[in-house]
């Protein structure tokens, strides 16, 4: 019956190879599986996502979105996963947000070397963001 219809599957390309780095920094995990938010902006999750092109092509996106209602604060597409795309969503998220208090935010991620990037650590520390990395 598929050929007949013509239907074919699609298999995704697996996920790029990555070298593990050392951490600049290492933070616990301070969410604890507590996904839950009593107001916005208390509790921020981010994570990248491989985007696979029909030309073969790849693109990366960073997302951020606020526990308290699941909603997505900013997401950035960019040709390479680097700290500096993480940052640049970060910083659209907080603008998306006026009048946010940057200390009482917890943003949770993974141990990628974006976020453990001395660039990325160093960006929450000065706007006084607390960080949490998910447990491996």
């Amino acid at each position: 019956m598929n050929t007949e219809m013509q239907l074919f599957s699609i298999s995704r390309k697996k996920k790029p190879a990555c070298e593990h780095g050392i951490a600049y920094k290492v933070y616990e995990n301070k969410l604890n599986q507590d996904f839950h938010a009593n107001a916005i902006n208390q509790k921020w999750c981010t994570e990248f996502t491989y985007l696979f092109l029909t030309d073969g092509s790849k693109r990366y996106n960073c997302t951020i979105i606020d526990l308290h209602d699941r909603s997505v604060i900013a997401s950035i597409t960019d040709k390479s996963i680097t700290a500096d795309l993480a940052k640049r969503t970060l910083e659209k998220a907080i603008h998306s947000q006026p009048g946010i208090e940057l200390s009482k935010l917890l943003l949770h991620s993974d141990h990628g070397s974006q976020y453990t990037s001395k660039e990325f650590t160093e960006f929450c520390e000065k706007l006084g963001i607390e960080q949490s990395w998910m447990s491996i």
